[in-house]
């Protein structure tokens, strides 16, 4: 049965890099598709991308013509930073991270220290040094807990991709023999459960748009949500059917989610 995404979702769940923008180019008739959506439905933009902050994409979605306020944005930084709140508030983290998100996750309350930390946490660092990762490895181990904010391998830009922090945890696998012992973004629970819990809205009544199917889509088929394919990103028809994996919806962008 073809779902009817104006009738059975209440919220939907974005993606950004591939599914709303490349870089700073705005994928043509996004901002309409958008306004549309937004008329009746709750919408938040929901990444991946560690490797800034919430401030960065509200500011970024604005200039690009997006208007919206840090309740309509959420990253998988910002999920590790709950979780962590939650689960373990009086970890000393060692953090890969930018100046930026490491400062984001000090204002959250959480300890970030370089000095005696019982605890790394691996964002899209694209300020990382090789002195860095010598400590995080070292850290690792001798039996630090071990948090990744998300898995993706590849960041895609216009043009390309960059190394996302997927290959980060394949180098410190292979240099300490270990994988993270949490990660908390796409396609895993824990953004689920946080997301679900921001918006109040069930995530049996909440769609996931985006582009990439080992995160976005699996992230909707195991978590329950709707999961709505955008082929304007990672995804195309030979590699979705070579997937195994069932959507509930495929659209060539967002700017078509409602036809």
């Amino acid at each position: 049965m073809k779902i009817d995404l104006k009738k059975e979702i209440d919220c939907f769940l974005l993606d950004l890099d591939g599914t709303v923008y490349f870089g700073n180019r705005l994928i043509v008739g996004v901002k309409e598709g958008l306004d549309r959506m937004r008329k009746d439905k709750r919408v938040v933009f929901l990444t991946n991308n560690s490797s800034a902050t919430r401030e960065f994409y509200v500011n970024k979605l604005s200039r690009m013509g997006i208007p919206v306020t840090y309740d309509d944005v959420y990253t998988s930084a910002n999920a590790t930073q709950d979780w962590l709140r939650i689960n373990r508030p009086h970890s000393k983290l060692f953090m890969l991270a930018s100046p930026e998100v490491e400062d984001e996750f000090r204002k959250a309350g959480l300890n970030v220290d370089d000095k005696n930390p019982d605890t790394v946490v691996l964002t899209f660092d694209k300020t990382l040094t090789f002195d860095k990762l010598a400590v995080a490895c070292d850290l690792i181990d001798k039996g630090a807990y071990y948090i990744a904010t998300h898995p993706d391998m590849t960041c895609p830009v216009d043009g390309g991709a960059l190394p996302d922090i997927g290959s980060f945890m394949r180098l410190i696998e292979g240099t300490t023999g270990k994988l993270p012992d949490l990660i908390c973004g796409k396609p895993y629970g824990i953004i689920a459960e946080c997301v679900s819990k921001m918006t109040g809205v069930p995530l049996n009544r909440t769609a996931m748009i985006g582009d990439r199917l080992s995160t976005d889509m699996r992230f909707a088929i195991d978590n329950g949500l709707k999961a709505v394919l955008t082929l304007t990103g990672e995804a195309n028809m030979q590699t979705y059917t070579e997937s195994g994996l069932k959507v509930d919806k495929i659209i060539n962008s967002v700017a078509e989610w409602d036809l």
